[in-house]
């Protein structure tokens, strides 16, 4: 039933960002790409682990042609929010770093563009925990991995001029269905399911 939930919203994101940068591409085709060339582009989100986390991100895009885009997309993630003591465990910290790059193709609209692009990387997370119990002796752990990441970013954007407004949403790729087709891997999935939201500026 989690499953279903799950796969039931990524649906409806899918279908519904993919429905309005229909939309905008059809009233505002015949107007200037006015996000042609480099941008630069922080922002912040959270993925929808029910905001158990936060995101630092930014893109930085490269509009080579009318329709081509590249971009590199690199995030800092803190996994838990708040540090948390329980049962006399110590969470020091929980983090993680993302480096994506990757290709697709970006669509005009009157006062902004819609780009959709594949991308892939790396993710490196990295957390530590403490025992402190009085009738103990103190211990720690600490553990670090490295992941692929692959997934396609979708990314809005509306201002006037140099400065602009962005909004993205990136959907995971990994481990559904690249590591395997068992359906009870979009779990995995829904958890690195990224929303962010932020600023952007043409440098050139």
């Amino acid at each position: 039933m989690k499953t279903n939930n799950y796969l039931a919203l990524l649906f409806i994101l899918s279908i519904s960002t993919i429905g309005y940068a229909q939309r905008d591409n059809a009233t505002g085709a015949a107007q200037p790409n006015t996000f042609r060339q480099l941008t630069v582009e922080p922002g912040i989100g959270i993925h929808t682990n029910f905001g158990t986390d936060l995101l630092i991100t930014n893109l930085v895009q490269w509009n080579s042609h009318k329709r081509w885009s590249f971009g590199a997309h690199s995030s800092y993630s803190i996994n838990n929010i708040m540090l948390q003591d329980f049962n006399y465990v110590h969470t020091d910290y929980n983090y993680s770093l993302n480096q994506k790059f990757g290709a697709g193709m970006m669509f005009n609209r009157k006062k902004g563009s819609h780009t959709f692009m594949l991308m892939a990387g790396i993710k490196y997370t990295a957390y530590k925990e403490t025992l402190n119990h009085p009738d103990l002796d103190k211990a720690s752990i600490s553990i670090s991995a490295f992941s692929p990441d692959y997934g396609i970013l979708y990314s809005a954007k509306r201002g006037w001029k140099k400065y602009f407004f962005t909004y993205r949403m990136y959907l995971p790729l990994y481990p559904w269905p690249i590591k395997g087709s068992n359906i009870l891997y979009t779990e995995g999935n829904m958890n690195n399911l990224a929303l962010e939201f932020g600023i952007g500026m043409k440098v050139k």
